[in-house]
């Protein structure tokens, strides 16, 4: 097992070696971004950012024990003199709400000092754990450090290899080669900042050249990525979350014990049962996962140290590794077996698992159900716990407005990087692969509805389905997020394919990197910000069914947010597919030229039909006013697209994803520009502007097609069949045509007009 240290002391010193030069600082933020590039990089900061924000509920348990009542006290005096200030009868006419919003803000506004405080002192348990985690890393690593000593100077040659390993993969600072004290077998890196030591086993000596180099480069690879800290840090921070997780019942015993309580009646309050079982549940999950990220970094330095070299050292290393591990294992019981349960505390991968990476074309980290799984629990446990900090310290400022925001923002950006970038590394990879591995979605969604169910803020509460919103979080952002996963998949499929048939694909562009955060990042923010919203709709109008699919879209507050990010999505589909059918199709068959040129004449006709049964049901909502004809232009627009979709993949199977993201956009912009021609003289009053009323049905788009992405990418994927060529406009117009009538003659959409 390699071990990994960070020590306060200059280990080199006791080696008779000269000490390291610092690193260029012009390179520091090159490694910090080469670290985001990284899969595992991006999972080892998602893990810290777990451990940090544990922190913080720790934090609001002290401030209830010590401020709890100065707490309680101020909300009720703010509500109270809010209700004085701006009383609010019983009828529901527009001056009531106003009256109601009015009191509202000024309970917020008074009560904003003891808001503050909660989140002072709820920062102050993140702090706590920086601040140890710190410690930690200086302190931690001495142990082991002492225990390969005493050290003395390696080789000369080893020096050579671990100087030219650092030119060949730029590392920001050379480490110093040393070898440890007789009975020490395995290599591992330590040192201070920026003065990084390779420390090898006594018998290094007597290995073959290839394969002492092959060593060295590995963990020379190690400190190029960045490993040596990050491994530490996360340690040290661990055992951080551990210390500040258990302050609120040590406090709590000790002011027991000062008033002379008895500390057995103190602690056995059920609270404090479920709240040791949920730390010790999420500290046994994060350290599992530490694990599974350690072992992903292995795979990662093994794949760096054999970059534009031969294989051939680090295969022969691990073979006779992999002869030994199945010769020793069967003299061992199957619990400690390299196989058996003890597998999943090791930070080590097989070595077998290790040469099946290398033995790859393009030797590459795939994404696992594993991974996907880690990445979905910490990705909702960040969200749960920077929402709590939100509705805390928000309201009464300036950042008022983004209580929602914020969590997904943070969430979605750790996920994007953690979960998205290797998705697309694996896409550009692996081109005969599936484009959407269906268990790792299964285990996003699965690990979703575990951090959730699992999570800190539950503490003494019940999961019953009618006492708390868990359920409904659970049911909409876990499907949110493999829906999010979904679409990054085909539009990195379709990326990778207009890459490979331009010619781009002998290298990975660095482009990719950037599209694979931007495309990402507004998925993954976008989903979880209106799951967030349609979670907390489903449990305050549990009665209202219908009510829940506009309050997202064209009732939505941000509905020009998601409007923006849906035609920046629509357009990156768009150029991939008519790069890729354009470059596939020249000088070809019908057939690819066909396959361009259907979604054009889908999405058209599918606008037509929609426009058509609008005109005829066009006096249905003259009763109801000039906001129910708008609102039902926006829902015709919007089902549009939905059957501009559908009919894509009706021919086209999960394969119609892909030019459907532009297809269905462009369905429903051709619908809504029509209705705009018609409607632009009478809004022109009403102070209506363009983007507003071509925002609506492209936010409602968005959520009636989340709906049926899942079940569409389940499909088997096909040729479009020459009878598409006239079915697919057929179908598309005449469904269309068939749902706007249909929508038209219900009143269900009109429910928030009358609120």
């Amino acid at each position: 097992m390699r071990v990994t240290l960070l020590d306060g002391r200059d280990p080199t010193t006791a080696a008779g070696t000269n000490p390291t030069a610092a690193p260029r600082p012009a390179r520091r933020m090159v490694q910090v971004l080469s670290l985001l590039r990284s899969p595992s990089g991006s999972r080892y900061v998602l893990l810290i950012a777990v451990l940090l924000l544990t922190g913080t509920f720790a934090g609001q348990l002290v401030h209830n024990q010590f401020f709890g009542d100065s707490w309680t006290g101020t909300q009720k005096r703010c509500a109270s003199e809010a209700q004085r200030r701006y009383p609010v009868p019983q009828t529901k006419t527009e001056r009531d709400a106003e009256l109601w919003i009015q009191q509202n803000q000024w309970r917020i506004r008074c009560a904003w000092p003891a808001a503050r405080r909660l989140m002072t002192v709820s920062l102050t348990g993140s702090a706590g754990v920086l601040v140890l985690g710190g410690a930690g890393l200086w302190l931690l690593p001495g142990r082991a450090l002492r225990q390969a000593g005493p050290l003395s100077p390696a080789p000369a040659r080893a020096q050579e290899w671990a100087d030219q390993a650092s030119q060949d993969l730029r590392s920001p600072s050379r480490p110093r080669v040393v070898q440890a004290a007789e009975g020490w077998e395995k290599p591992f890196t330590a040192g201070s900042p920026g003065a990084p030591v390779v420390v090898l086993p006594a018998a290094f000596a007597t290995l073959e050249p290839g394969r002492a180099e092959a060593i060295i480069r590995h963990e020379v690879a190690h400190v190029a990525a960045g490993d040596v800290r990050l491994v530490w840090l996360t340690r040290s921070a661990l055992g951080a979350a551990m210390a500040v997780l258990a302050a609120p019942p040590v406090s709590l015993a000790l002011q027991a014990r000062r008033e002379g309580t008895a500390l057995r009646e103190v602690l056995a309050n059920s609270f404090w049962g479920d709240y040791a079982g949920r730390c010790l549940l999420l500290l046994a999950l994060v350290f599992t996962a530490s694990q599974l990220v350690l072992r992903s970094r292995e795979h990662e330095a093994d794949i760096l140290s054999v970059t534009d070299r031969s294989r051939t050292g680090l295969t022969a290393v691990l073979t006779a590794a992999d002869r030994t591990e199945r010769i020793t294992a069967g003299a061992q019981r199957w619990w400690i077996a390299p196989s058996g349960p003890r597998s999943l505390l090791s930070n080590h991968p097989r070595p077998c698992r290790r040469l099946a990476v290398l033995q790859l074309p393009r030797p590459h980290l795939r994404p696992t159900w594993q991974d996907a799984a880690v990445i979905g629990l910490f990705g909702a446990v960040t969200l749960d716990l920077v929402g709590q900090l939100a509705q805390a310290g928000f309201p009464g400022t300036f950042l008022a407005p983004y209580v929602t925001l914020a969590p997904a923002f943070v969430a979605g950006v750790l996920i994007a990087l953690a979960w998205g970038v290797q998705v697309w590394q694996g896409a550009w990879h692996d081109r005969g692969a599936p484009p959407v591995p269906l268990r790792a979605l299964a285990a996003l969604a699965a690990g979703t509805a575990v951090g959730f169910l699992a999570r800190l803020g539950n503490t003494g509460s019940l999961l019953s389905v009618s006492s708390s919103p868990t359920w409904n979080s659970v049911a909409v952002v876990a499907p949110a997020v493999c829906v999010a996963a979904t679409l990054s998949a085909v539009l990195a499929r379709s990326c990778v394919r207009a890459s490979s048939v331009t010619g781009r694909h002998r290298r990975r562009p660095k482009s990719l990197f950037i599209a694979a955060v931007i495309v990402n990042v507004s998925l993954f923010v976008g989903a979880l910000r209106a799951a967030q919203e349609l979670a907390l709709y489903t449990y305050v109008l549990p009665q209202d069914r219908w009510s829940w699919l506009t309050l997202d879209g064209i009732h939505s507050p941000h509905s020009s947010s998601d409007a923006v990010a849906v035609v920046l999505l629509a357009l990156l589909a768009l150029g991939w597919n008519v790069r890729r059918d354009a470059a596939a199709g020249t000088g070809s068959t019908t057939a690819s030229a066909w396959r361009l040129a259907l979604p054009f004449v889908g999405a058209p006709a599918t606008a037509a039909g929609t426009l058509a049964a609008r005109w005829v049901s066009r006096d249905a909502q003259v009763r109801e006013g000039l906001n129910a004809t708008l609102q039902y232009d926006s829902m015709a627009a919007a089902a549009a697209g939905l059957m501009c979709l559908l009919a894509l993949c009706s021919v086209r199977g999960s394969a119609g994803l892909g030019p459907a993201l532009w297809a269905a956009p462009l369905a429903t912009v051709l619908t809504t520009g029509a209705l705009w021609t018609v409607r632009a003289r009478s809004l022109a009053p009403q102070g209506f502007t363009v983007a507003e009323f071509f925002a609506d049905p492209l936010a409602q788009l968005a959520v009636l097609g989340s709906l049926v992405v899942l079940p569409l990418a389940l499909l088997p994927a096909r040729r479009p069949a020459p009878a598409a060529r006239i079915l697919v406009p057929c179908l598309g117009a005449y469904v269309a045509a068939l749902l706007t009538a249909g929508l038209v003659r219900t009143d269900v959409f009109l429910y928030h007009f009358s609120l």
